[in-house]
């Protein structure tokens, strides 16, 4: 150190910093160290696994050639062979159909096929795939529907409409129908008779990017005679635009969505249907979870409210009915002859009818019948024509049911008028619905319907709202043409699309939309065999990749890792 002209303090830090990066270099080697030795002890077990599994396939390629070359004197004692193979694939054909027809339409999750499978493996000879095997056939039909070429017709009828979930992305599903296999449906189509046109994810929908999938759709299929949708702000502003390059096009409005915007409108500004609104959302809230929660409303929809409106108004009429009957024993409490129920007796009836009644007071009984009994007992007439102000204070169950529903009696005269209302929209949308919509709607549903001098002002004001409404669709079609009036079939494909995405952890638009094209499809050994050897699980993930991206869920567990 005294040879060195260098002072210490720096020939200390200099030293001090050699080591710390020799030790950092110590470090990296131990971690590169370590991982190679993880990789080595994986490939290790990978290769002594794959080692066994190719023994065992030898092993039992040995035992079926000597079984082959063994005389068999009877054939009756061969076990039968369940199933048809499929070229790279280690699961039969009956057994990917079976499973997929379990999971698609019988609405059992992948992990309950697989339990499913496993449970008729004791009688069957058929294997069991893994949950994650059953979500990816599902997967990979999905796209090999969507990738297949469309017929062509040239009376396509397009229903389209979009679904939002959790997250930035919107789907627009195309479905279509020719016109010629309405009448063969009853003009309400189901799953099987709708064929998938697209399935389109965007983050930023628009009307030009709706015209642009219509476009597409039509250059694979040709220009349709009708397009049905619920006339959400982007849809229609894509169909006119593609409407204007195809003026032959016929753009009519689902019935279902002109009814509930026309009672949207019709009780607007009703008083007392937004008091009854409020008043049945309140009750619901404050008696949910007491001993009335049987005799609740129906919870309101946070979207297409209108649509369900029929709901709310069978409780009211049902709830009232209920209430004129008188039996209130189903809500458990007894009846009490209490002090103020003789006072009242007394009032009613004079002190020498009532007086032997004294000795009843404050004994319990199980119903109106049994107390009336004990009254007649006492004294003979005292037990009949009991008034309601007599049940208030007798019927401790009549008492809670006021409690929380007397509100309902107000609403008592405007009921009937929207049972009235509803009446007619069910008939407008029963008979567009089962046959279909015409230029000769319009006189078909005034004979159904009653003349408006016959109903009340505020139903017969809806019910000729509604007819005009249906008269200017109607007034698109051309003479002879019956079209579809309802796009119902895409509402439902939604409702069994939303099926399967309340069983993942986040309800986000993602892969889940190919279950679409797979449960519309028809599940033959045909299409499943096409779908399962043109399509691989490595195309489901380019497409994923094309159209998603990474999933919401991916993205959420790679940002909130824990530490």
């Amino acid at each position: 150190m005294d040879d060195l002209k260098t002072p210490v303090a720096r020939l200390a830090r200099l030293f001090r910093d050699a080591r710390d990066k020799w030790k950092a270099k110590a470090l990296e080697r131990q971690k590169r160290l370590r991982a190679a030795q993880v990789r080595i002890r994986d490939l290790e077990q990978s290769r002594a696994y794959w080692k066994g599994r190719a023994l065992a396939a030898e092993e039992q390629d040995a035992k079926s050639d000597a079984a082959a070359k063994t005389p068999v004197e009877d054939e009756d004692d061969i076990p039968p062979q369940w199933g048809t193979p499929v070229a790279h694939h280690h699961h039969a054909l009956e057994v990917m159909q079976l499973s997929l027809q379990l999971f698609l339409h019988a609405s059992l999750g992948c992990r309950g096929v697989s339990g499913v499978l496993q449970q008729f493996a004791a009688f069957l000879p058929l294997s069991v795939p893994a949950y994650t095997t059953v979500l990816n056939w599902s997967y990979r039909l999905g796209l090999a529907v969507l990738q297949r070429p469309l017929p062509q017709h040239d009376d396509w009828i397009f229903i389209l409409d979009q679904t939002i979930a959790l997250g930035e992305y919107k789907c627009l599903v195309v479905l279509g129908i020719p016109a010629s296999r309405l009448s063969q449906c009853g003009f309400s189509p189901s799953h099987h008779d709708m064929t998938v046109l697209a399935v389109e994810i965007t983050a930023h929908s628009t009307g030009l990017w709706v015209e642009a999938v219509l476009q597409r759709v039509a250059a694979r299929t040709g220009n349709p005679v009708q397009i049905v949708s619920d006339h959400g702000s982007d849809v229609r502003k894509g169909i006119a635009l593609f409407c204007q390059q195809a003026p032959s096009v016929v753009a009519t409005y689902d019935i279902s969505h002109a009814v509930a915007t026309q009672l949207k409108a019709h009780w607007r500004d009703d008083p007392h249907w937004q008091a009854f609104s409020k008043q049945a959302g309140t009750t619901l809230s404050a008696y949910q979870q007491t001993d009335l929660a049987f005799l609740l409303p129906p919870r309101q929809r946070t979207k297409a409210r209108y649509m369900a409106v029929e709901a709310q108004i069978d409780w009211a009429q049902r709830l009232l009915a209920y209430h004129d009957r008188g039996d209130f024993s189903a809500i458990g409490r007894p009846c009490v002859f209490s002090a103020q129920a003789w006072v009242h007796l007394r009032q009613t009836r004079g002190l020498s009818v009532v007086n032997p009644l004294r000795a009843l007071i404050g004994h319990r009984y199980d119903s109106r019948q049994a107390l009336c009994a004990a009254l007649r007992a006492q004294a003979p007439s005292a037990g009949d024509d009991l008034d309601d102000a007599f049940w208030r204070l007798a019927d401790r169950s009549y008492a809670r049911f006021l409690e929380a529903f007397e509100w309902i009696f107000a609403y008592r005269e405007v009921v009937p008028l929207w049972v009235q209302t509803i009446g007619v929209s069910k008939t407008v949308q029963t008979t567009l619905k089962t046959q279909g919509l015409s230029s000769a709607t319009p006189a078909r549903l005034k004979a159904k319907l009653a003349a408006p001098a016959s109903l009340p002002a505020s139903v017969a004001a809806f019910q000729t709202q509604l007819l005009a409404q249906v008269h200017e669709q109607a007034a698109k079609l051309p003479d002879g043409a019956i079209w579809l009036a309802s796009s119902d079939i895409i509402e439902s494909v939604f409702g069994h699309y939303k099926t399967f995405t309340t069983r993942g952890p986040l309800k986000e638009v993602g892969r889940l939309v190919l279950m679409i094209p797979a449960f519309l499809t028809a599940l033959t050994p045909q299409v499943i065999r096409e779908a399962m050897t043109s399509v691989r699980t490595l195309d489901v993930e380019q497409w994923v990749e094309t159209h998603l991206g990474d999933s919401m869920l991916k993205r959420r567990r790679q940002a909130l890792k824990p530490t």
